[in-house]
Parts: structure tokens; sequence; C-alpha cells
């Protein structure tokens, strides 16, 4: 049942389908999570004391913005993460499902993806944007790997840990080896299930509003008239309350309904309308708490 329409003029631009962190090449997807765990970490040579600090991988890459140290491998160094409450999952698209964030530099690295720990399949990259300049150029702009997991022979459809090992086997003194900053998943399955909230349906799809009863992830899924299945996330944690959705204007003029969600912001309950285009383009939050 709908619970309310909402028509707005036309009076603002679409940021681009892609993510940005400052001092990295732009993705294109948006980031659904990012690592939370580190399993282990095993530093190869030539590593001080304060680039060992394996956390620094945890979250969004931040070297540029805040400028923080980043972590190194060092010489053939390793580490594993997670990424409870998701894991990585096959898209079901040749794009890559998940980006490792280098500082400065590319320092070669290989990486591998695992359900118990054990058994590990190396994963393809087909995503390269990296940075070859001098050491002038380090602390401005840094590498950027996807990966696609849909192309590796598995029955399984999602991937719970990553491998990272060294294969640069460079020498900086006190840095040597990969220096990882994150490592950002555009395509997760999140533990739990998704408990729907509310539905709109438009040209023959259904959009469900669900809210993830583990993770609280809210997002939209849609399933065309083929059942053919997508997701569009508004969140990825439990920072927000699913309310209603609605499909009834086109805010960007692009002549194509876009999503609307309402939902409450739990830190201080206020209301918000998150808007976002078909293909999970970001368009714009409106704060219901602002007063004329």
């Amino acid at each position: 049942m709908k619970k309310y329409a909402i028509a707005l003029m036309c009076l603002f631009s679409v940021s681009a389908f892609a993510e940005t962190y400052k001092g990295y090449p732009d993705i294109p997807g948006n980031a659904v999570g990012f690592a939370t765990e580190v399993i282990s970490y095993t530093p190869g040579k030539n590593v001080d004391s304060n680039r060992k600090v394996p956390e620094r991988v945890l979250g969004e890459p931040t070297v540029y913005s805040t400028g923080n140290a980043s972590l190194s491998l060092g010489s053939a160094g390793s580490m594993v993460v997670g990424f409870a409450p998701y894991a990585i999952k096959k898209s079901g698209t040749a794009d890559a499902d998940f980006y490792i964030y280098e500082v400065g530099i590319y320092e070669s690295w290989d990486a591998y993806v695992s359900n118990d720990g054990n058994l590990w399949i190396k994963a393809t990259a087909v995503f390269t944007e990296i940075n070859p300049e001098p050491d002038s150029i380090v602390a401005t702009r840094g590498s950027v790997i996807g990966y696609d997991v849909d192309v590796i022979d598995s029955t399984e459809d999602s991937f719970a840990y990553l491998k990272i090992v060294d294969t640069s086997l460079s020498s900086y003194t006190g840095s040597a080896g990969s220096d990882i900053d994150s490592i950002v998943i555009t395509s997760a399955k999140a533990l739990g299930t998704e408990i729907f909230v509310d539905t709109d349906s438009r040209n023959g799809k259904v959009y469900n509003l669900y809210q993830n009863d583990v993770t609280g992830a809210v997002g939209v899924k849609i399933i065309n008239k083929d059942n053919v299945v997508s997701y569009v996330p508004f969140s990825t944690d439990d920072s927000l309350k699913a309310m209603a959705l609605s499909l009834q204007g086109d805010f960007n003029c692009d002549d194509e309904k876009d999503i609307n969600v309402l939902a409450a912001r739990k830190s201080d309950n206020i209301h918000l309308n998150i808007i976002k285009q078909q293909n999970g383009t970001a368009i714009r939050t409106i704060d219901n708490s602002v007063i004329k």
C-alpha cells in the first residue's frame, strides 16, 4: 500500500555513477562494504613498526584525506581480511566486485579469495589504474586494482575472506612491499534475511524496500518481468530505519522514474528522503528537519 507520493522540480544535478576517494582514480561502481576485520598479518622484510598496524586497512580509503600512514606488507608479506557481516558476491557481470587501494607508486600483489581460510583461489584483475610516477607524486596519488570473482571456477556465489600477498619484493626503507590503504566491495552478499517494508511497481518491474534483520542494511530489491533480480543499496549498516518507498518522480529529468526511499536516521530520528537512479547513482538526500 502506498503511503505517500512526492514530486519535486528538476532543479539539481546528478552525481556520477562512480565511487570517489581523495588521491585515487574513480571506480565504476558504488561501495557497498569494506574490510571489517583483520584475520592475519604476516609482514615481510624491511617494515618499520609504525607501518605494521593492520587495522589501518579497515573501512574506506583515508590516507590521502587524513595524512595517516598506511599499512606495508613488506617484501613477500601477506594479510587476510574479512568483511563480516558481508561477503564478496558474484555480481553476474564482467565488472569488478572488489577493489584494492594502494598508496603511491604501484607495487604488485596477488589477491586470493576463500570461504574457509584454507582453500584459496586466485582472483583475476579486470580494472587497473596504477601510479607509475616517481616518488615526488607518491604524496598525492595512489593506485587501484579491481577484481571480478564471477570468472572464478567455483560453485560458491560469494567469498568471506580475502588474502593479499606482496609480489613486488620492493625494498623501500621502512615501507617495503605493497602499501595497502583499503579494500572496497561493490558487490556484496549480506548475512541475515531481507525483511520487506514497502513495495511499488513500474513498467513491469517490482521494487521492494527491505531492511536486513542482521546487518540493518537498507536497500531496494528490483525484480524485472523476466524475474531477473538486481539490488540498489541505500545503507550498508544499521544507521537507518526503512519506512517507505516511491517511484513517483523523475528527479533528474532523464525520463526515468527514480527510487525515493523514506528512512529515519537512528542517531537523531531525523526523517530522510534518499533518492537514487535505478542504476544506483545517488541523486539527492532531503533532510526533513529543515525549516523554511
